[in-house]
């Protein structure tokens, strides 16, 4: 009897022992498969985030790269415009300098076509230091080309010491500058984008 009663504890007791070691093998197997879950899922959010960086480098790379660009576009387009501008200046002042320059003959027609087309009649010429003298040689000249257009005639006044060269005309209540200064200016201001494309084409 004692016999039986031990038999059935031990088969009790292997049978308990085999159904918690079933478990614990299932509890096992479950673990591990949740563990690869993890695992997969870790490196799944790992590449993500590695992607996501990595796009972001690129993105940022290719943001400083282009706006690198922009401003080495705008600062050469900048520097390109104030060489073109200086070489604009350059010939406007080699053609003053030419003006200046003149003598004799091509200087007297200048002046005396500046007067005839300039001059509305019964003026005052304030001659400049350097055309004084021809003014009044050519004076004549002048007013009989006047006469011929129906205008009154011009009479000589005092220097006019602010100008290098051409004259002021002196009506009633105006002043009208014909020096080489102003006519430069006038044709630079009409000009001054031909130029720049005859330089620059």
């Amino acid at each position: 009897m004692a016999n039986d009663l031990n038999n059935g504890a031990d088969k009790l007791l292997a049978r308990i022992l085999a159904d918690a070691q079933t478990v614990a093998q299932q509890q096992e197997t479950a673990a591990k498969a949740e563990i690869f879950k993890i695992k997969e899922l870790a490196q799944h959010d790992v590449q993500a985030v590695k992607e996501e960086f990595e796009f972001r480098c690129k993105k940022a790379e290719a943001d400083i790269l282009e706006r690198s660009r922009t401003n080495a576009e705008l600062d050469s387009r900048k520097y390109a415009l104030k060489a073109k501008r200086d070489v604009v200046e350059s010939a406007f002042a080699a053609a003053y300098e030419g003006l200046c320059a003149l003598q004799g003959q091509p200087r007297d027609d200048l002046l005396k076509a500046m007067a005839v087309r300039e001059a509305l009649g019964g003026e005052v010429v304030a001659a400049s230091s350097a055309d004084a003298d021809a003014m009044k040689r050519l004076l004549d000249e002048i007013n009989a080309e006047l006469a011929k257009a129906g205008k009154a005639k011009l009479t000589m006044g005092n220097t006019a010491e602010n100008i290098g060269g051409g004259f002021l005309l002196q009506g009633e209540g105006f002043e009208k500058n014909c020096s080489f200064e102003a006519m430069l200016r006038d044709a630079r201001e009409a000009e001054e984008s031909k130029v720049a494309q005859i330089l620059f084409g």
